[in-house]
């Protein structure tokens, strides 16, 4: 539509195409007759030219060619994203990312493997998934949700579930699991309907009710299997203020304590020592056997909502990959861990050096007055809202939370690695990788998460 005097930007034949379909969208949007016979005049269109039905023109053509103009934008966009992406995932690669955490070497790059940023698959449970655990030797993931089912899958064939069972009436608020000496497979779940239930599992029979462990009196909130001895107890923690202590053979609660003033929403054990965490929005370390409180961490500012102990391994069991902050130190070695990480609704992952209790022969460890609060090492700062979970792999630390996004940090140098900025749709609850830190012995390329839609994203290598 050039007037004399400008540089013609089309050949003729082309500008006449272009005219006639600006001239048919005005038409279509109702422009009166005096405005058609001026652009006829300006545009040198005959009355045959004009009627875009006689031609056999689309009079809706000039619409269409836009739109899909702005398809074609907006898939040019999503194809930038996805390269930036990409070139991401290229520049973190797991033998550069070992050089920077000065971890492993490159012959062993299982041990410094970083999801890449879509996940290998998904599946949905229909129900906020509260906590996810993996097998420790199998390719299975059990899962447990809001709604109180409990459900187990096949890595490999996981169009369906494998065995799934109604384990709670209520909303299930924790899951563990561990092998017994038998090589049976245990897991224990807490809920919201003041409960923690023992099962049995077996590929071929799927769930099997052990029995049920009722003492508390309000919402139980997490469970964690120990080993003492020849005995496999049970640590539940709960909102009725208490941590109970349980005898998984015969169904007793052989200790009960009370650690804090408020909710007790997590716990951590190691050897006779347990880490809490609290509305009260503190860590604690106490002695369980005595129900002794030694120290705290104060930093917090928000309820605390999952502690994680580093336990330290033997010096004969180190190796070239150990995570620093698992050394063996040998002042330790009644504690036998020196630091544990958590993380709190106040956005923030804190790592702390837990003090040295008054360590007296014959009786409970005591307090030690010279120092009662834990020092903080370092803070992680990055999560925009809520953390809900940490799980160590390495010497690499993830967390997920009600931002949507996961993220791995260096716990060396406390930089943030990688982030997945929109690994769900909803808030993410949980997640689950095999953590040498747990000193499970097979260490596979596996990430799973769960969230609040539902959906657990699966991550493999």
């Amino acid at each position: 539509m050039s007037s004399a005097g400008q540089q013609q930007i089309l050949p003729l034949h082309q500008q006449l195409e272009l005219n006639k379909t600006v001239y048919d969208y005005v038409q279509c949007c109702g422009a009166d007759e005096a405005l058609l016979l001026q652009l006829r005049k300006l545009w040198g269109l005959s009355k045959i030219d004009s009627d875009a039905k006689a031609c056999g023109r689309d009079s809706k053509l000039l619409v269409k060619k836009w739109n899909s103009i702005i398809r074609l934008h907006r898939k040019i966009i999503d194809l930038e994203h996805k390269c930036k992406q990409l070139s991401e995932e290229l520049e973190l690669l797991p033998s550069e990312l070992s050089k920077e955490a000065g971890g492993t070497s490159t012959g062993d790059q299982n041990v410094t493997w970083i999801p890449r940023t879509n996940a290998t698959f998904q599946v949905d449970l229909g129900a906020s998934v509260t906590d996810i655990k993996l097998h420790p030797s199998l390719p299975l993931m059990f899962l447990v949700t809001d709604q109180g089912k409990l459900v187990a899958y096949d890595l490999f064939s996981r169009t369906m579930p494998l065995h799934s069972t109604q384990a709670h009436m209520k909303g299930i608020t924790s899951l563990s699991l561990v092998e017994t000496v038998e090589g049976l497979l245990m897991l224990s779940t807490t809920s919201k309907d003041l409960q923690c239930k023992l099962w049995e599992f077996t590929e071929e029979d799927g769930f099997r009710s052990i029995r049920m462990l009722s003492s508390h009196e309000h919402i139980v909130s997490q469970s964690r299997f120990v080993r003492s001895g020849a005995d496999l107890l049970l640590f539940t923690c709960s909102r009725d203020l208490t941590v109970k202590i349980w005898d998984t053979k015969t169904g007793w609660c052989i200790k009960s304590f009370q650690p804090h003033t408020e909710w007790v929403r997590t716990l951590d054990v190691c050897g006779e020592y347990v880490v809490t965490g609290s509305n009260d929005c503190s860590v604690r370390l106490s002695h369980w056997k005595s129900g002794n409180g030694l120290s705290m961490g104060i930093q917090h500012d928000f309820p605390v909502e999952r502690v994680l102990i580093l336990p330290m391994f033997e010096p004969t069991e180190c190796d070239e990959h150990q995570l620093e902050y698992t050394k063996f130190d040998p002042d330790y070695s009644t504690l036998k861990f020196k630091y544990c990480i958590s993380c709190s609704r106040d956005n923030l992952i804190i790592l702390w050096k837990v003090p040295l209790p008054k360590i007296i022969p014959h009786r409970p460890p005591q307090p030690n007055p010279l120092q009662t609060n834990f020092e903080k090492i370092k803070i992680f700062k990055g999560h925009t809202s809520w953390v809900r979970d940490i799980k160590v792999r390495g010497n690499f630390l993830f967390s997920c939370s009600d931002d949507r996004s996961i993220r791995c940090w260096d716990l060396i140098t406390g930089q943030c690695l990688k982030v997945w900025p929109e690994a769900s749709r909803g808030f993410i609850n949980c997640l689950s990788v095999d953590s040498d830190v747990s000193n499970d012995k097979l260490l596979r390329s596996l990430l799973l998460v769960g969230s609040i839609d539902g959906k657990c994203n699966v991550f493999m290598k």
